[in-house]
């Protein structure tokens, strides 16, 4: 009986990838998920520097030239943004809240970072950058608030995805893998890398081919990309 490869995850995530949670109503509980002003602009700006300093294919070549342009044009609005920002953080969490902001802000970084789905949020964002050339200075809140849904249907719809796969993976288990007692060949993140033989079912080791990309602070060092001071 020739038994059928084993469903591979979207984007060659990893197995024990933790995906939001969708509650009651449906929603799916993530970083920009129950936004304030302040903060859907910020996370656009946010994921704009992350798509500068990790989109390196030649057609995402204008990003990182746009993204300062996009700085300059909304140092203004960005700068009073932030001030906002740790108001709304200062009155939620009280004298510890920068901590809580810088926490929240590495949760957001890493987000629009994550490996399995960086190649489509580069399409995504190139699409975003194009836009935001266009926007006047003292519009950013109107357009962050069209723009980043732009992005993050991109991550609703892998985490959609990966849900289908581990169903799909869940059901090749049980239908070969429980009878057949074989490793699987499971693929690297790295499509170019060879894959591995991997113990897989109760009591395998978890292996995670790819790691967790680590951001510390609430901004990444790209040129121009830091924290808008206040009064800017």
């Amino acid at each position: 009986m020739r038994v059928p490869a084993r469903p591979v995850a979207p984007g060659f995530a990893q197995e024990n990838l933790a995906v939001p949670a969708v509650n009651a109503l449906g929603v799916r509980q993530t970083v920009n998920t129950g936004l304030t002003s302040a903060q859907t602009v910020w996370n656009l700006r946010s994921a704009y520097n992350v798509a500068a300093l990790n989109c390196q294919d030649a057609v995402h070549a204008t990003m990182a030239a746009n993204y300062g342009t996009f700085l300059k044009t909304h140092a203004r609005e960005l700068s009073a943004t932030n001030r906002a920002l740790d108001s709304e953080f200062r009155q939620k969490y009280g004298p510890g809240f920068k901590d809580v902001r810088d926490r929240y802000m590495t949760q957001v970084y890493n987000y629009f970072a994550m490996p399995p789905v960086l190649p489509r949020f580069c399409d995504a964002a190139l699409n975003v950058s194009t836009a935001l050339t266009t926007v006047p200075a003292g519009e950013l809140d109107v357009a962050a608030a069209n723009l980043l849904p732009q992005l993050e249907a991109v991550y609703l719809g892998f985490f959609t995805e990966y849900e289908a796969y581990r169903v799909a993976a869940s059901a090749w288990d049980a239908s070969y893998l429980a009878t057949y007692g074989v490793p699987y060949r499971r693929p690297n993140a790295n499509p170019l890398a060879p894959a591995a033989d991997v113990p897989y079912g109760p009591g395998a080791p978890v292996v995670s081919t790819v790691p967790s990309p680590t951001v510390t602070g609430s901004a990444a060092p790209v040129a121009g990309a830091g924290s808008v001071p206040a009064g800017s």
